[in-house]
């Protein structure tokens, strides 16, 4: 039976009605950063365009881009002239932030994300949406088995389930596998909340380190979050087979929006991209960056606009990943366009001309064989993009091969990535008994080790 929506009136706008509405929202949000903020005031000008010229949506495309390092430099020069980490694009007075979010500064400095009630009522509402959408109503027990930390997906989310009703059991992932296993024993949870990463490590752990076999356990939802992952057939699969027949949901989250702002459904046919009414996107090519249509079929980098944020609005956010998008209709019944995770700019190595995502060649070796775990790891000597082949993957098999048995699926993988990603790999094993997964302070696996940084 199909789940009812959160927000029917939102979720089942056509087309035109999104479109007019985005419009409305983007223009006040132009006029508002306009007027409020000498910061953006200024940089729009250096583009030359004023809120005059967003004339339609179209227009929008020649407001500029903002990024990561523009963000970061704008918070330092805040944190010295203003006294608060929340930027110079801010605008709002900073009294009214009650929350603050940060990234896990793996590339640099933390940046700050700072969210007003309204900021905070919109996530809540988008989580609504998505809890929603896979059955969960309020009352049910929801483990919460992320980071319990200033990142989006930890307290954030814990607060947005929190407000919409949920009986959140706030476990975190670094409590391990024995502790996260006892209280899902003991709070009988219908869904878990986690990372790709640990959900798997959950699955195929738990009964040998915790005595506890997580198909006795009676959750029926795990929702994946912050890495790529939760939309391939082989590794929902595996994480699905792991739980008793749990079903797995892939949830998407958006920089500069009211995260989250979409979730996959039962029929694993991408994500479902259900916040357009406050988060306006636009799919653009990676290389030049030029606009491209929103139709089934494109790929592209993804831009964000959170069309109603208080607090720093970001206006053109290069969230750097590489998104496919499908607009044709899902055997789920439900509305919107869906997404398909492809990779990111910033991930994506090049090696002999050879666009190469980290995450495409966990891929191949998922679907390659059962002799391996499907954990893998580029290991580089030197800071990408740029890589010389033949590129060392390290990959974790299972145990009790001999080397003979090693010999013969190293040449098995290395024809294989060859063959379908078009560039040579060495490859090297380590058994699942010494296989060290490496996960930064947001849990996500890693997935590119530079011995040389």
């Amino acid at each position: 039976m199909l789940a009812s929506l959160w927000n029917p009136e939102a979720e089942n706008m056509t087309r035109a009605e999104l479109r007019s509405l985005q419009f409305d929202k983007l223009k006040t949000l132009v006029e508002n950063v306009d007027r409020e903020s000498p910061y953006y005031h200024t940089k729009l000008r250096e583009a030359g365009v004023t809120p005059e010229d967003l004339k339609s949506l179209e227009h929008y495309q020649d407001f500029p881009f903002f990024d990561k390092d523009e963000e970061r430099k704008s918070q330092e020069l805040s944190k010295e002239e203003l006294g608060h980490p929340f930027g110079m694009h801010i605008t709002c007075d900073p009294k009214l932030v009650n929350r603050v979010s940060s990234s896990s500064g793996t590339t640099g400095s933390p940046t700050f994300s700072g969210f007003t009630r309204t900021d905070r009522a919109i996530a809540a509402e988008n989580t609504a949406r998505g809890l929603k959408r896979i059955g969960i109503e309020p009352g049910d027990v929801v483990l919460h088995a992320s980071v319990l930390s200033m990142w989006i997906a930890g307290v954030p989310a814990i607060d947005s389930m929190m407000a919409y009703g949920a009986c959140v059991v706030p476990v975190g992932a670094l409590s391990g596998v024995e502790r996260v296993a006892q209280i899902a024993k003991e709070t009988r949870p219908r869904m878990i909340r986690t990372t790709v990463s640990f959900a798997r490590h959950l699955a195929a752990t738990m009964q040998d380190r915790a005595g506890i076999n997580p198909k006795t356990l009676g959750i029926e939802k795990v929702v994946v979050t912050g890495e790529p992952g939760g939309s391939i057939p082989e590794i929902y699969s595996e994480i699905e087979a792991g739980f008793g027949g749990a079903t797995v949901y892939d949830n998407m989250g958006a920089t500069g929006c009211h995260s989250p702002t979409g979730i996959s459904c039962a029929a694993h046919a991408g994500i479902h991209f259900y916040a357009e009414d406050n988060a306006y996107f636009e799919i653009v090519d990676p290389k030049t960056l030029e606009p491209l249509p929103i139709e089934n079929g494109v790929e592209g980098e993804i831009i964000f606009t959170g069309l109603e944020r208080e607090c720093g609005p970001l206006l053109r956010w290069r969230d750097k990943d590489i998104i496919r998008i499908n607009t044709e209709p899902c055997d789920c019944g439900r509305p919107g366009v869906r997404m398909t995770f492809k990779g990111r700019v910033d991930d994506m190595l090049l090696i002999k001309g050879v666009n190469v995502f980290p995450n495409a060649v966990r891929d191949v070796v998922n679907r390659l064989s059962e002799q391996t775990t499907g954990n893998i790891r580029m290991v580089l000597p030197k800071p990408g993009p740029v890589a010389e082949p033949p590129v060392n993957v390290l990959v974790e098999h299972i145990k009790g091969l001999s080397p003979e048995q090693l010999t013969s699926l190293a040449e098995v993988i290395e024809k294989a990535l060859h063959h379908q990603l078009r560039f040579r790999a060495a490859i090297q094993f380590e058994s699942e008994e010494s296989f060290e997964i490496q996960t930064g302070t947001t849990g996500k696996s890693k997935l590119v080790e530079v011995l040389n940084p």
